[in-house]
Parts: structure tokens; sequence; C-alpha cells
């Protein structure tokens, strides 16, 4: 067995569960960077504590009806506090080093069905780096020249725990000053639990999965909408501005499904609409005759999918032909070309979430739209957006902090309850740094996917006048 596989094993078997770490220390400050970054649209010192975790809907608060809870979870200042020794050292190796590396995880094989996304987040990354660097990369104070960054690319196997194994060669092999990525969950949990050892901060871009945050563990900040702001969005066009009651769901067999169908599936029982069958196939099937077959006989009123394009045309073509005329409603992988090239027709009414309006008129995002065709000859989706929004927040913490992992983490603490504007739009994270800004909704007209904002319940108070 590889030197690399038994450290892994070695960190994730001594990562067990996160406790809260918490320090006062002001820590050295190696250098500065001249990057040119636009800065986050704060909020003023008027920060005030969320009145709910994740923006939750007050439907969705759990025995909301009967009693108030004696303890809110997630919504202290101290949620992320940090008592570790990281700030203390920065590796000799970083200092030495000609460049800033930065190490990018995510799916990049055309055989992984998550490998577009993948593959989009590396391109939208690879801007936001390219564009430090023409603007001097960083550099040390007192120093003539800045250093270039530089991405250290490793692609996010499908295999359980191969990522820990990436994660031990960036920092040993590699010496990364901060890591981005990664999309599947699973994959993402065994990163930030090595990481919780190797303690080097990460910037997660692209996965769903809510739980990630929820570990309290004080090396990740994640600014992609995550299930719950899509489950809550979805559950509220459903049941409260469409009025439908019987639900059914068709999702993969899949974490990415699994928990973000988990999240709706609650809303909608919470709203006393519990779906009334649940159905799953796997990722590559064409036949879905018997699922449908199953969903007609239970008289739903509608059907929610959760899965990717390539089935979900399917589907959609599968139950128009059986005669099924429900609305159909889906998650934000949905809302892509892909879908409506396969279903055709058979996709009119649709309606999904989406992490981003690519209609958005804001001049940010038509210049990375514009700078994308030009560089990549496709449109840039929610992945490449928010992967470029995510680097340019971790090198502008760099260029505050300087080559200091702990010093690093502090600066992305700092955007506790602060929002961001990115090309991806309004951003704003909570004590968790979790991104629970608004998101969107698209709907298929004529072929074509027509945008509009989401509208469930804004749970958070007022954090002060922005910027």
């Amino acid at each position: 067995m590889s030197k690399g596989i038994l450290t892994a094993i070695a960190i994730l078997a001594a990562a067990g569960s996160a406790a809260a770490q918490s320090s006062n220390l002001p820590g050295k400050e190696p250098g500065k960077a001249p990057v040119a970054q636009s800065s986050p649209k704060t909020t003023t010192d008027k920060t005030e504590t969320p009145a709910r975790y994740a923006n939750m809907p007050e439907a969705a608060v759990p025995f909301g009806k009967f009693t108030k809870s004696y303890k809110e979870w997630f919504v202290d200042p101290d949620t992320l506090d940090y008592f570790g020794a990281a700030r203390d050292e920065t590796p000799p190796e970083m200092l030495r080093s000609k460049t800033v590396n930065i190490g990018f995880l995510g799916p990049l094989d055309d055989s992984n069905p998550e490998g577009p996304y993948g593959k989009a987040m590396l391109n939208g990354a690879t801007m936001a780096v390219d564009e430090a660097n023409a603007a001097g990369g960083w550099r040390a104070k007192g120093a003539p020249v800045g250093r270039p960054f530089l991405l250290k690319v490793h692609n996010d196997l499908p295999l359980w725990g191969a990522s820990s194994t990436e994660i031990v060669k960036m920092d040993f092999d590699e010496h990364v000053v901060g890591i981005l990525g990664s999309i599947d969950g699973a994959s993402t949990h065994i990163m930030l639990r090595t990481t919780l050892k190797l303690e080097i901060p990460i910037m997660d871009t692209a996965t769903t999965d809510p739980t990630v945050t929820q570990t309290r563990i004080q090396w990740l900040m994640h600014n992609f909408p995550d299930d719950r702001q899509q489950g809550y969005a979805l559950a509220d066009y459903v049941f409260n501005r469409l009025k439908l009651q019987r639900i059914g769901i068709l999702r993969t067999q899949s974490r990415y499904a699994r928990i973000g169908v988990e999240i709706f599936a609650e809303e909608a029982r919470r709203l006393r609409h519990t779906p009334v069958l649940e159905m799953k196939f796997e990722r590559g099937d064409t036949d879905f005759s018997a699922q449908l077959k199953a969903l007609k006989d239970a008289k739903i009123q509608g059907l929610v999918i959760w899965g990717e394009p390539p089935e979900a045309g399917l589907i959609l073509k599968q139950m128009r032909a059986a005669e099924m005329s429900q609305p159909a409603f889906g998650s934000s992988r949905l809302a892509y070309p892909d879908l409506l090239n396969v279903a055709g027709p058979a996709a009119e009414g649709l309606v999904t979430t989406s992490v981003i309006d690519p209609a958005s008129t804001d001049p940010m995002w038509i210049a990375f739209r514009d700078d994308y065709r030009k560089r990549f000859q496709a449109e840039p989706d929610g992945y490449a957006a928010y992967g470029y929004d995510g680097m340019r927040i971790l090198i502008k913490a760099i260029g505050e902090a300087g080559l200091n992992r702990g010093l690093i983490m502090d600066a992305l603490r700092r955007y506790g309850m602060k929002e961001y504007g990115g090309v991806s739009g309004r951003a704003l994270f909570d004590y968790t740094l979790n991104n629970i800004g608004p998101i969107w909704m698209a709907r298929v007209e004529e072929g074509k996917f027509v945008y509009f904002p989401a509208h469930q319940e804004t749970a958070t108070t007022e954090v002060g006048a922005k910027d």
C-alpha cells in the first residue's frame, strides 16, 4: 500500500468528530498581495444574529407550530471559532516556493456523470487565477516582484475515500495554501475530515449537500446554494404558489438526489403534503415505464424529478407518451440545454430551481459570460460562475493574510453574515460560512428556459446597510 494512501487512512481515522476550536491570537502577517479584486459587498457593524439557520422558512421549523425551540444552532457568531495553532507557523516550503499553489479537486472524467460540472468549475477557477496573475500575483512585503498563483489540479474519482489521498498529495507534495472543490457530497465530507487534521482552507464551490457545513469544521467556506435553499424554494413554488397536494418523486440512486429529496420531502410534510410516492432509478437507465406507471396509478398531481438531464429528458418524453399531463418540477441540474435536446416538446412547462440567472444584465455577469464564451466556446453554467467567484474570494483572502493557512481561514471567516456580489449574483454567508443568498427558478417556455426569482419566505433578519 502506498505511503500516500496509508497517510490518508491515518488522517481519516484520527479525524473523528470535530470540536469547535477558537483563538484570539493575532498571529503574524507574512505578506500582502497587490492582486486587483472587487471588494465584497459587506454589511456594516450592525450585523445581527439570523432568525433561523439556513434562511429556513417558518413552515420548515421542526415543531414550529407547537412550541419554540430553546436553542437555535448555527446562528451564533462563534459557530466556527478556532482555538488551534495554525496561525503560529507557515510551512517553510510555501515561503521558499516560487509559486503560490492552490489545489483543485473536482470530477473531470467524461465517464463521470458529474464530469461536465467539474470541468466548468475548473474553467471558472482558472479564469480567476489567470486574472489574479495578470494583476501581479501575490507579493510578499518588500518583494520586488509577485509570485504567480498556480493551480494544482486533481481529478475527483467516483470512489469512496479517493479524495483523501488527493488532499494528502496537495499538502505533502504540493504545499498548497488552500483548496477549491468539490462536487460530490461524500467526497467533500472526506476532504473536509482530512483537512480537519491537515488544516488547509477549503473553498467549496459546488456541492449541494447541506450537511457539509453542519459539521462545524472550521476549514471550509461554501458558496454554492445547497439543497436547503433549493428544496425550500421548490416546495414553496409547488405547494404555496400552485396549491398542489399530491406530489410524486422520481430520483436517481445517488447521494446528490437522496439528500435533495430529503429536504424537499421534509418541507412538504411540514406543509401537510407528504409526497404520495417516491420512485428511484439508476444513472444511465433509459426505460422508466414501471416507475411512471406506479406514479400514474398513485394519482399524483405533479412530479418532482431529481437527477441529471439525460435521464430527466427521457422521463419527460415517456411521461407525456403515457398520457401523464401533470406538471413536472426538478432540481437545478435539469436547467440545461441538454435536457431540452433530449425531451423536445415534452419539456414544455417544466419548472426547476436555478443557482444563477443566465439572462442577467449585471455588468459583472456579462463580462464573465463573454470572456468565458471566447475562451472555452461554451456557455458558463452555475458551476463555472461559483468556481470563479469562490476562487476570487480565496485569492483575496490570501492577499489579506499572506501564506499562512490559519490566517487565510481567518480572512474567510470574516465573511460570516456578510454579503458578496459576484458574477453568480448576491451571496450572503451565514455563521457556518454557507451561502444562503437568493436563488432563481427556471421554466421552459416555447422550448427555452425563462428565469424568475424564487420567492420563498426570507427568515434572516436585516444585517445592516450594504456598501
